[in-house]
């Protein structure tokens, strides 16, 4: 099974955890491992695997003790049972980056914490992108200086690094960056607290792009209109087909000399009429 470190969800890593044991021991039981772990009732494992319960401050500290995790590896599982439990976003954002502190390092691996630093790291996606179109040389005064906004040379090198790392770029034989297309693979969780916080700044940057830069080199437009929940799907499957048809165009391009963001944004202005809208009273 993968190192802890792979798993955005601690459940799997239990399911996980048995399979192997069980593959590797015949006698390995759910009722030997509540009995090595102190646990009374042998259905708490396949419960808690299940979804059917969550674990406690004193059934995680079992759970440890019966898995005979190493202290590194106890404290990631306790962070990570954090995470999939908590229902507060901010405590599970908090949560994230403890993750991201506790992980050992892994070399030439894309883990979903990866993914979490790629897209909450609003620059990390420009520069993969600039990298390969600007010709900088190895200068990352001029890489960062290149960004809009810019950012500190610091910065851009420890994104180089990553990108390289991480296998997001690579280094051809003439020294110059090129794009790999590594396969990502996430939990959910973390995919969806990653594309959130991307969204969150770029929308930002939308909003300063009004400001910053002529029509000539914005495009900015704004429909409101009344739609029914079947228009809704409509309107939804026609963006998805349009951003198809974008990177289609984008992939053809062999002549890009400058990095773009195109933000799309579909949400609602009022409350669904079905619902009816509550009545409250200045105050």
């Amino acid at each position: 099974m993968e190192r802890i470190e792979f798993y955005t969800d601690y459940r799997k890593f239990l399911k996980d955890f048995y399979s192997e044991q069980k593959k590797h021991h015949s006698f390995f039981s759910y009722r030997y491992f509540c009995q090595k772990a102190g646990i009374t009732s042998p259905a708490l494992y396949t419960e808690v695997v299940s979804g059917q319960r969550n674990l406690t401050g004193r059934t995680i500290e079992s759970f440890i003790k019966g898995m005979g995790l190493s202290e590194s590896d106890a404290a990631y599982f306790r962070t990570l049972v954090h995470f999939n439990q908590t229902e507060n976003e901010q405590e599970k954002v908090q949560a994230l980056e403890r993750l991201r502190g506790l992980r050992r390092k892994v070399k030439q691996d894309i883990v979903p914490l990866d993914l979490y630093e790629y897209f909450s790291t609003w620059y990390y996606p420009v520069i993969r992108e600039l990298a390969c179109l600007l010709d900088w040389k190895g200068d990352y005064r001029l890489l960062a200086r290149a960004l809009i906004p810019q950012i500190k040379k610091s910065e851009a090198e420890r994104a180089v690094k990553f990108l390289l790392e991480k296998g997001f770029l690579k280094i051809d034989d003439k020294g110059r960056c090129l794009q790999t297309n590594p396969a990502l693979s996430t939990g959910s969780e973390v995919s969806s607290l990653a594309i959130r916080a991307f969204n969150e700044i770029m929308a930002k940057r939308g909003v300063e792009a009004i400001r910053q830069f002529p029509p000539s080199e914005r495009d900015i437009r704004t429909v409101i209109a009344g739609v029914s929940a079947h228009s809704y799907a409509l309107i939804k499957e026609e963006i998805r087909e349009f951003i198809s048809r974008v990177v289609r165009l984008v992939d053809d391009d062999k002549s890009s000399d400058r990095v773009y963001s195109l933000n799309l944004q579909l949400f609602p202005l009022s409350q669904s009429s079905e619902k009816g809208v509550e009545s409250h009273e200045d105050t």
